[in-house]
């Protein structure tokens, strides 16, 4: 009886999926809804769902510079590079990439990672460690970290 109701639970869950009238527990954030209030973290210990949002406007090519300078570890002066790093970012608007927070976030002083995966249509594209630096509060992205990781082109100099 129990392994019946299970199922019939499932069933009625899918049904009201779609329907639209119930949403998966985590619904993955369109760069296209990233805000420029989503950029700036200051918890302790970030949920992942202010991590993909932090993601999604960061990618959003219609919120400006400025804002990603001041959430990146040492952004004004590696502003060049930076720059250079989001190149494709109107790349990821026009295929609605998403942010996908997995894994745990994993605080160890003004440190932080977390695995984000790439999600196009639906599907994960590709998966790296996201790294941040904890500064006046503020949780920044550490690009020299999370370049190494993804192995981006040209050796960016961040600075630092």
């Amino acid at each position: 009886m129990p392994k019946l109701i299970r199922i019939v639970s499932a069933v009625v869950f899918a049904a009201l999926l779609g329907l639209g009238l119930a949403h998966p527990a985590a619904a993955d954030v369109s760069i296209r809804d990233g805000k420029v209030g989503d950029l700036y973290i200051r918890d302790e210990v970030p949920n992942l769902g202010q991590l993909e949002r932090q993601f999604a406007a960061f990618w959003n090519p219609n919120i400006g510079i400025a804002p990603k300078l001041e959430v990146s570890y040492n952004g004004a002066q590696a502003r060049g590079a930076i720059e250079k790093v989001m190149a494709n970012s109107q790349t990821m608007d026009f295929f609605s990439i998403q942010g996908r927070a997995v894994g745990n976030v994993n605080v160890s002083g003004n440190s932080m990672s977390v695995r984000v995966e790439g999600v196009m249509a639906g599907f994960p594209a590709t998966s790296t460690n996201y790294h941040f630096v904890r500064e006046g509060g503020l949780w920044k992205y550490d690009w020299k970290a999370i370049c190494a990781e993804m192995q981006c082109a040209g050796n960016p100099d961040f600075g630092y």
